[in-house]
Parts: structure tokens; C-alpha cells; sequence
């Protein structure tokens, strides 16, 4: 969930537009909401059923991967050609993409169609938040961006036991097909209304092109690493050379779209910046296994394995609400140590699940104590972000921090993927190994809290 800053000098439109703008942009992020956690529920049965449980971490992962790369050009593109172009070709990629997963024949076309599919969900959001920067009056851009949160919220809380109830009784194919058919009745009306907007302002050429490049090696880097992951057993030559170059061009290309000094975790802005995506990439690189842990291990449907996804959405929401509450700067300089201490504990609750004697109910109450922590955390890292920075510079801050959720956990659910490639030959065993680095990160991150402030603080 992302916030946008709030425009000064906006253009007026008439209420009327100003309502399909609110409806048609809620419809747009509840169905990428849906698609994420109804996606993730679904996987391990997908794949099993396609006979690709070797490309699990490339399936997963690279929406993550293709996304980073749109983000980091939708900006640009809509600084220069307005939000129209960026957000129908977004959303024309990430209908194709789903439409060639949901009629995918092996594992390999659903990779393919996830790609898209990310590609396409990076050119969407951005516009958005133009739309309403430019076009909603000042006073009523905090009830558009508090519907956006809430646009997020909702399909967390029922994607997936919806997904489950698709792949159990219905296919798994609507999992990814039921999204495009919205798409094809919603796209002419959106095209319809924002016809009617004035032309966008203030168009600037086509350049600041630096970070999409930089973005695309990066991506380019994950990607290696999520193909490097679906060679199970001892690393043969060819995972090796995956993992060198993934790794070189994330370390060349990933310092260069985040702050300076974020990698070093420098006092203040870059630890802030990087802990958000640590923190961020921990959860979603542990959360895309347990579907898996509890069909493979304990067994569950695919409705009762969604409920792991929706227990920490629950958790999320509510400590979103409870941190928002929170005005004294004293008790607000404790969250992110609470934050951060809370997903590591959900995290250390979660490993004992991967032994069959264990119920996979632990899986649920550590989950919901993760998701606790991260929407205790998360937010509260955007406000302290954005404190530390002057007033021109929030926009920069604010994609610096989707740019760390996204390379985050793209390049997690990587490194975490190709380890459980290599302990594969461990049985259930193996399932330990991801969670197990991601506790070791958390702990790491634990310690980072303490550079949140500036030196002079």
C-alpha cells in the first residue's frame, strides 16, 4: 500500500468525473490486490497440477521482477506524455499476461504471462495517484488515497479464500481469467471518462530515462537468480553462472536506484529506505511458501491454506489503524523496533510448522503476528521518511520507497528460492532453509532500527 503526496495546484473537473475517477481507480488496485494474494494462494496447486513445482520461485517471483522495471518508468512517462498512455498500457500488458496464464498450457506460459502481467501492474499505479493530484481539489485528496488503502485492504481479506474455492471447485484458470473479463468491461468505460479530463499540464521531455535502465538491469539480475532457483539438488555450472550474473547486476545496478549510502545503511534516510524493503521482501519471500507448507505438509485445501494470506492481511490492517492513532513522537520512535521485533517473532513461530507433527495452525497464529508487525511497521516507515526530507523532494522519497518494497522481495523470493533448490533433497526439511535465512535477515534488521535517525539526532 503506497500514499501520495498532495498536489498544490490541481485542475478542476466536475464532480461528476471526480466520482468515476475515485470508482475507476478503486476497481483498478482491488483487482491488482485480488490478483496478488489470489495468485499466491493458488501456486502450489498450479504448479502442481501443471507438473512445474521446479519453476515454483520463478513463478512467484517474477511479477516482482518485471514490475520494478515499469515503476521505475512511469514516472518519466508521465511527467512527459500525461497519465492516459502509461495507465492504458499497463493495463492492456497485464490483461494479456493474465489471459496467457489463465489459457497456459505447461508452467513455462505462466511464467511468461506473470512477467506481463508485472510489466504491466508497474505502468498502472503511478497514473493514478496522478489523476489525482491533478484533477481532486486539496480537500478531498485524503479521502481518494484513504479508499485506495481500503482498495488494497478489502481483496487481501477475501482473495484468498475466493482463490481457493476456484482451483477446489471451479479451475485454477479463473484464479487468473476472472481479472481480464473485468478488465474488458471496465477498460472502454475508463477510456470513456478519462476522454473528458483536461490535457495534462506542464509535460516535460522524456528524460530522468537513468533509473528505468537501472531498473532493467536490476531486473534482468532477479531474474537470473529466479531461473538459477528452478535447478533443484546440487548446483550444476549453469546454476552457478545464473547465480554470478544475477548477483553481479543486482550489486551493480541496485545501489544506484536507491539513495546513496542505502546499502551501507547509513544513518537516517538510506536506513529507513532500506528497511522498508528488507522488511517488506522478508514477509512476501517467506509468504509465497506457506500455501505450500500446508498442502505438502499438513495437507490443506486450497481454501483453508488461503486463510494464511488473510490472517496477516487482518493483522495488517488492524495495526495500520493502531500505529495511525499514535501522535506522540516519543512512542512513534518505538514502533519500527516493536514493528520489526513483532515479524520476527511470527516468523520464528511460523518454522516449526515444517515438521508433520506440528499443526499447521501455528502456521496461521505466526502469520497473523507477522503480518502484525509489517502494517505496524510499514506505514510509520513512510511517515519518518518523509519528516526526514523536504517538502520537494517527498516525490523522490516516495518512489524510493516502492522501488525497496518491489527489489525487495524480487530479490528475496530469489534468494530464498535458490535455496530451497539446493536443499531439496531434505523432504519436508527443505521448507526450514528459506524461512530459516529470512530469520537471520529480521535479526539483522532488528539491529538496523537503531540508524533510523540521522547522526545529529
Amino acid at each position: 500500500m503506497t500514499s501520495g503526496p498532495l498536489s498544490q495546484n490541481t485542475v478542476p473537473v466536475s464532480r461528476s468525473l471526480e466520482r468515476w475517477i475515485l470508482i475507476l481507480a478503486v476497481v483498478f488496485i482491488s483487482l491488482a490486490a485480488f490478483q496478488t494474494m489470489a495468485a499466491t494462494t493458488a501456486m502450489p496447486y498450479i504448479v502442481e497440477i501443471l507438473g512445474g513445482k521446479r519453476l515454483y520461485a520463478l513463478a512467484a517471483g517474477i511479477v516482482f521482477a518485471a514490475q520494478l522495471m515499469t515503476t521505475a518508468l512511469a514516472g518519466p512517462w508521465v511527467d512527459a506524455r500525461g497519465p492516459k498512455p502509461s495507465f492504458f498500457t499497463g493495463a492492456t500488458l497485464a490483461m494479456l499476461g493474465l489471459t496467457i496464464a489463465a489459457l497456459a498450457p505447461n508452467i513455462e506460459f505462466i511464467v511468461l504471462g506473470r512477467a506481463l502481467q508485472g510489466l504491466g501492474s508497474g505502468l498502472l499505479v503511478v497514473p493514478l495517484y496522478v489523476l489525482v493530484g491533478n484533477f481532486i481539489s486539496k480537500e478531498r485528496q485524503p479521502r481518494y488515497f484513504a479508499a485506495f488503502a481500503t482498495a488494497w485492504v478489502i481483496p487481501s481479506l477475501v482473495g484468498p479464500f475466493l482463490a481457493g474455492l476456484l482451483v477446489e471447485y471451479a479451475s485454477w484458470r479463473w484464479v487468473f481469467g476472472f481479472t481480464p473479463i473485468v478488465f474488458i468491461l471496465i477498460v472502454p468505460l475508463a477510456w470513456t471518462q478519462f476522454k473528458q479530463l483536461p490535457a495534462h499540464q506542464n509535460l516535460q521531455p522524456l528524460r530522468a530515462l537513468n533509473v528505468f535502465y537501472l531498473a532493467c538491469g536490476a531486473s534482468i539480475g532477479i531474474a537470473a537468480l529466479l531461473v538459477a532457483s528452478s535447478n533443484k539438488g546440487q548446483p550444476d555450472l549453469k546454476t552457478i553462472a545464473l547465480l554470478g550474473i544475477g548477483m553481479i547486476l543486482v550489486c551493480a545496478f541496485a545501489p544506484l536506484l536507491l539513495p546513496e549510502g542505502t546499502f551501507k545503511a547509513r544513518r537516517g534516510m538510506p536506513s529507513t529506505v532500506l528497511l522498508r524493503g528488507v522488511a517488506n521482501g522478508s514477509l512476501m519471500a517467506v509468504e509465497i511458501y506457506l500455501p505450500l507448507i500446508l498442502k505438502e505438509i499438513h495437507g490443506w485445501s486450497a481454501t483453508r491454506a488461503g486463510f494464511v494470506l488473510t490472517m496477516s492481511a487482518i493483522s495488517w490492517a488492524l495495526a495500520s489503524q493502531l500505529q495511525g492513532r499514535i501522535v506522540d513522537e516519543r512512542k512513534r520512535a518505538h514502533i519500527p523496533y516493536l514493528g520489526i521485533g513483532l515479524q520476527l517473532v511470527g516468523t520464528l513461530v511460523v518454522l516449526p510448522s515444517v515438521h508433520p507433527s506440528v499443526s499447521g495452525l501455528v502456521v496461521l497464529f505466526g502469520w497473523f503476528i507477522a503480518g502484525f508487525g509489517l502494517g505496524y511497521l510499514y506505514p510509520a516507515l513512510t511517515v519518518h521518511a518523509l519528516a526526514l526530507t523536504p517538502l520537494q523532494r517527498h516525490g523522490e522519497v516516495s518512489a524510493a520507497l516502492q522501488i525497496a518494497d518491489t527489489l525487495g522481495a524480487a530479490f528475496l523470493i530469489g534468494i530464498v528460492g535458490i535455496a530451497y533448490a539446493i536443499s531439496s533433497g531434505l523432504g519436508h526439511a527443505a521448507f526450514a532453509v528459506p524461512i530459516l535465512i529470512i530469520i537471520v535477515i529480521l535479526i539483522g534488521a532488528v539491529m538496523l532500527t537503531n540508524r533510523l535517525q540521522p547522526q545529529d539526532v
